[in-house]
């Protein structure tokens, strides 16, 4: 036990293939059983073409879905490689995003959620990769389509453009041609998707009524394990956080910028998850993205002793008590 941090913190291969078959073996019981159904509405049009794939291809949904978890914990180590916000190059943000996303959803088939959540790890790689950008920086056009393509997906997300100019706001200097970059961004997808409807004579007001589908409340039925799980996760946060406070003064100022930017993600999942009826438990795959950074972060930082190896090895006990309750 008291080697479990420091083995998992490591690079080694036999850790990678570890992190990518965690997934893999947490999934398989679920092909044998009925698939747990996130609480999530449909909504918006490409939101239903996933839901109706998943009612006709079962099996190739859930690898999908599978191979997606372990793509967005992948993208989040390369983030850290490319930017070193963690003091370290570490399988823990993966290691973080996998635990938090499987065994808080419970659900083992492609959601437009799940999709969307990878779009906008994307959105932060164009707003990281525009922090040193000199001159005007197109990336923020990129990061617009992005948020609009999630949205198209999952409603919900729409409400990270927000977040797209808060990050703005904090990487950059004012420019109104980057905050114009940003807005055609968010607008030229429902304008080609309007134009489609227009050309295939489908009433355009048939968009307006999927997305408020979206605001639909859905029913979330939470078991007891996970809700063990999520207070076991706010302790943490709380003790994550506190860490973090500490150490802000010895932290480079990019790293700095960029936690700033996961706490605004963070909060942003929080709110659209208080605030829109039909987001459902699918935001947990946007508010695993800041957390387990945040979780890595401290892992990292943290003193060698018992206490943090209890710490770690709980995430794994959790993980595994929601499998088998």
């Amino acid at each position: 036990m008291t080697m479990l941090l420091k083995y998992i913190n490591s690079n080694r291969i036999s850790v990678i293939l570890l992190i990518s078959m965690l997934p893999v073996v947490y999934w398989i019981p679920s092909l044998f059983q009925a698939p747990i159904q996130i609480a999530e509405t449909a909504g918006v049009p490409l939101g239903k073409m996933i839901i109706s794939f998943n009612l006709n291809f079962r099996l190739i949904s859930s690898f999908l879905a599978l191979l997606l978890v372990i793509v967005n914990g992948y993208l989040l180590i390369q983030l850290n490689t490319i930017h070193i916000f963690i003091p370290l190059r570490t399988q823990l943000p993966s290691f973080f995003y996998v635990t938090l996303a499987i065994g808080m959803t419970q659900s083992t088939q492609l959601t437009p959620a799940l999709i969307s959540s990878t779009l906008l790890i994307l959105v932060v790689y164009r707003i990281f990769s525009a922090y040193k950008a000199e001159g005007i920086s197109i990336n923020f056009l990129d990061a617009g389509l992005l948020v609009s393509l999630a949205s198209l997906i999952y409603f919900p997300a729409l409400a990270f453009f927000l977040f797209l100019l808060a990050g703005l706001i904090l990487l950059r200097p004012f420019n109104w041609r980057e905050w114009t970059f940003a807005v055609l961004g968010l607008i030229l997808p429902y304008f080609f998707l309007i134009s489609v409807y227009y050309l295939a004579d489908i009433p355009v007001m048939g968009i307006f009524k999927d997305i408020s589908d979206s605001f639909i409340k859905v029913n979330q039925d939470f078991r007891f394990s996970q809700i063990v799980s999520w207070s076991y996760v706010l302790l943490f946060l709380l003790i994550g956080s506190y860490f973090m406070a500490s150490a802000l003064d010895s932290m480079k100022i990019h790293a700095r910028k960029f936690f700033l930017v996961f706490l605004v993600f963070f909060l942003f999942s929080v709110l659209v998850y208080l605030i829109i009826p039909g987001a459902g438990t699918g935001m947990v795959f946007f508010v695993s993205v800041p957390l387990a950074c945040l979780f890595s972060f401290y892992f990292v930082k943290c003193k060698r002793n018992w206490i943090n190896e209890l710490f770690f090895a709980f995430f794994l006990l959790l993980l595994l008590w929601q499998r088998i309750n």
